[in-house]
């Protein structure tokens, strides 16, 4: 209002209408009521804060309430650090990230009194992308689209990510908070997947005792949005993508390799040595996929005389030489297992020799005691083996083969970049080339198994269950031969399909 300005009654009652009307649509934290997910979120004592929704489940809000609430240094369920505060919230992007979504739920929220002069224009910094409060408080808004280098500097009380960040800038940023001793909260929809996130960050919440803690929230549960509404955002989107942005489940977006596996299933506790005794006549099998910076996984498999598949051990380690996994090979054959397996074998690329020495890591490994014959590297007809067995329930595996466990469940079909491509193009038939160096030991051993036919009817999880393990608890005498190998499979040398072996003395293959 001007000085010696006056208004009318009827005018008065106008901008009364209007304040009113402004206070209810834009209520700031003084009139923020949290529904019961964000009371969750905000009451969480642990350091770190993993709040994942669907779209529209309110974890946004929550988030940029929490925000203000720590730049005002008032909270109603933590102690705060007094005022000024430092703060950070980081976002996908300037315009779809800051612009879109930030600024307009902070000014929704934000008491007017919080601001200098009443006014965002005098608060907020655009050069500087900066939010200064009355109190002294300030909060940078950052993007993901900024180079690392920018997410150094100065330490920080809080920060907050909206939406999944890389990971390299959620270390840089982690850092900020070590001088100040302060926390970090990430308000996502997991549309990417199974990422580093879900690694790092929501398994290991998942843990009692845990400093992360895991808030999941269905747009369902948020009060304010209706059923009908949610079906119309969701229309048209598949399986895979309903369960991330409604649920907030993390997918494979890809597809998995083996989405029938089920550890409820196919996974049985490790073998006693009652069981051991049992397996003991069976074919044994022991199955290399090498690498060095990458790991290298040794697989140890049984088949039964009917030709079921136990996978029962695991050697699982990187940056270690030849001549240490076969060490521990040699151990656990001289020692728990009471036997060697009647085959090795392993990834055709270990044939290939080193420029230098001349050797190969096959050469090494027949040098070590360990012949590993060479298996097929056919993608397609190893994965199809695989699934046949679980489908059909003649493969089981031990709580102990931690590594191949949960690469199984995580292997899955790459994808293109963006999601315009995966529109525009069929699905790709190549398996995404991370987290699977378990499944490709265990797909050599099964390019050598015979196929398998899958009848149409469907068992209970039961019956497939007791398929499977009637074998171990059910012994037969009878050792499996050489008949469940299929030969022709194996990595041939020119037109032959025997076993190819390494001659230590002169080198080569015969």
């Amino acid at each position: 209002m001007k000085k010696n300005e006056t208004f009318s009654f009827q005018e008065l009652g106008s901008m009364a209408l209007e304040g009113l009307t402004r206070a209810r649509t834009r209520p700031t934290v003084h009139g923020y009521v949290p529904h019961e997910k964000q009371i969750q979120f905000h009451s969480a004592p642990e350091k770190g804060r993993l709040y994942i929704g669907g779209n529209r489940s309110g974890k946004t809000v929550g988030g940029v309430v929490e925000d203000i609430w720590w730049l005002r240094g008032e909270h109603p369920w933590r102690k705060m650090f007094p005022p000024p505060v430092r703060g950070r919230i980081v976002t996908v992007s300037y315009i779809e990230g800051i612009q879109k979504i930030i600024i307009p739920e902070i000014t929704k929220w934000i008491p007017p009194s919080d601001l200098i002069n009443g006014s965002w224009e005098d608060s907020y910094s655009k050069a500087e992308r900066t939010l200064t409060l009355t109190n002294g408080s300030s909060v940078e808004l950052m993007s993901y689209d900024q180079k690392l280098e920018k997410f150094a500097g100065t330490s920080r009380h809080f920060v907050h990510f909206d939406e999944e960040p890389p990971k390299d800038i959620f270390g840089e940023c982690k850092l900020r908070l070590l001088d100040t001793g302060g926390s970090w909260w990430m308000t996502m929809t997991p549309v990417e997947g199974m990422t580093w996130v879900y690694d790092d960050l929501y398994e290991p919440g998942l843990i009692p005792g845990s400093n992360i803690a895991v808030i999941i929230i269905d747009t369902e549960e948020n009060p304010y949005v209706t059923k009908a509404e949610i079906e119309f955002a969701l229309e048209g989107l598949d399986a895979n993508e309903r369960k991330a942005r409604k649920e907030g489940k993390f997918v494979q977006l890809g597809g998995l390799a083996f989405p029938e596996f089920n550890p409820e299933v196919h996974v049985i506790d490790p073998l006693d040595e009652e069981k051991l005794r049992v397996i003991l006549p069976w074919t044994h099998y022991a199955s290399l996929d090498h690498g060095l910076n990458n790991p290298t996984a040794w697989l140890y498999h049984a088949v039964s005389p009917s030709g079921a598949v136990v996978t029962y051990d695991e050697i699982y380690d990187n940056n270690k030489l030849v001549n240490d996994y076969a060490a521990q090979l040699h151990q656990r054959n001289q020692g728990r297992f009471r036997r060697p397996p009647d085959v090795y074998v392993g990834d055709p690329a270990i044939k290939q020799r080193n420029g230098q020495t001349g050797d190969s890591i096959q050469v090494a490994y027949a040098r070590a005691g360990i012949p590993v014959a060479l298996g097929n590297n056919d993608v397609a007809i190893g994965i199809d083996k695989m699934s046949r067995y679980l489908r059909s329930g003649k493969w089981v595996i031990t709580s102990n083969c931690h590594n191949l466990i949960r690469e199984m469940m995580r292997l899955r079909w790459k994808i293109y970049e963006t999601a315009k491509m995966r529109q525009a193009n069929n699905p790709r038939p190549e398996l995404h080339k991370k987290d699977d160096h378990a499944p490709d030991s265990a797909r050599y051993f099964f390019s050598m198994m015979p196929d398998l036919y899958i009848p149409k009817e469907k068992d209970t999880k039961v019956e497939r269950l007791n398929k499977v393990v009637h074998d171990i608890l059910n012994p037969r005498v009878t050792p499996v031969g050489p008949g469940y190998i299929d030969t022709g499979l194996l990595q041939s040398q020119g037109v032959s399909t025997e076993w190819i072996s390494v001659d230590e003395h002169m080198g080569g293959y015969f």
